[in-house]
């Protein structure tokens, strides 16, 4: 698919789309993560009949480079963007780690947009500050994209993609640019005040996936039900996977996915 991008204040949000004449399926990759992070869940929902767009974050992939600021809120502000851009709504939302915060914060603002949720390995909460620092530190200088890299490649514990490695360069590649560094390392710590309180206005069904063996979490089965308890979800466990379940067990994860847009439609 040819690269698309969308102009809005302060940049360009780069994004693909398969143009199918299905309902419509918005997928946002994690930050630090590019578009390409749903190259196995893509087409198996294209395949499953859906109209699939998957969207670069700012800063990231081939979204402009450099942006005031990197809140969650001007994520939730670009989602909306490109699903008016896209006028096939309500679609619905699939986002990893990151996203999701955002995700849920645009469908509070603006609910008649969207349809559905899956929110996968979701932090809806924001890294304390003795975690952020260090990695705001550790994510500076011409190391930070090998060390991202490295860390990137342990998130995927049971079944690696024979890609791995070559998705890992792409995002250390991605890094060598200061400006992208800074995108990444400002969308990984940036704050979630007020999110609590639009989650209680989020009346959208939800799937909450999360890998069994995700080191991002200290019990990722109990996080996954605190996060589906809080949006009114159900949640789907993938038992071994880390924080990447639709990288490592696609198959597993798109027919979990397809099931839920199926029965709640």
């Amino acid at each position: 698919m040819e690269t698309q991008h969308l102009q809005v204040t302060g940049g360009t949000i780069a994004y693909d789309d398969s143009n199918g004449t299905g309902p419509l399926v918005l997928m946002i990759p994690g930050a630090g993560d590019i578009r390409q992070e749903y190259r196995f869940m893509a087409p198996r929902l294209v395949n499953a009949g859906f109209r699939v767009v998957t969207m670069d974050l700012r800063g990231h992939g081939e979204s402009s480079p450099d942006w005031e600021a990197y809140t969650m809120a001007d994520t939730a502000a670009d989602l909306v963007a490109l699903l008016e851009h896209l006028g096939a709504g309500p679609a619905s939302i699939v986002a990893t780690s990151f996203a999701p915060a955002a995700v849920l914060w645009a469908v509070a603002d603006r609910p008649e947009l969207v349809d559905r949720i899956v929110l996968i390995s979701a932090h809806l909460e924001a890294a304390p500050a003795w975690q952020a620092a260090p990695l705001k530190l550790a994510l500076r200088g011409p190391f930070a994209g090998s060390i991202w890299a490295s860390q990137f490649r342990k998130w995927h514990p049971a079944s690696p993609p024979a890609d791995l490695d070559q998705h890992a360069r792409a995002l250390a590649t991605m890094m060598s640019d200061p400006k992208r560094r800074r995108a990444v390392r400002e969308t990984l710590t940036a704050h979630r005040n007020g999110l609590e309180q639009r989650i209680d206005r989020v009346d959208a069904p939800t799937l909450v996936v999360m890998g069994g063996a995700d080191s991002h979490f200290g019990d990722p089965p109990a996080e996954g039900e605190s996060i589906a308890s809080s949006t009114g979800g159900t949640v789907h466990i993938v038992e071994r996977a880390g924080h990447y379940p639709h990288v490592e067990f696609p198959d597993d994860v798109a027919s979990a996915i397809t099931s839920f847009l199926a029965t709640t439609s």
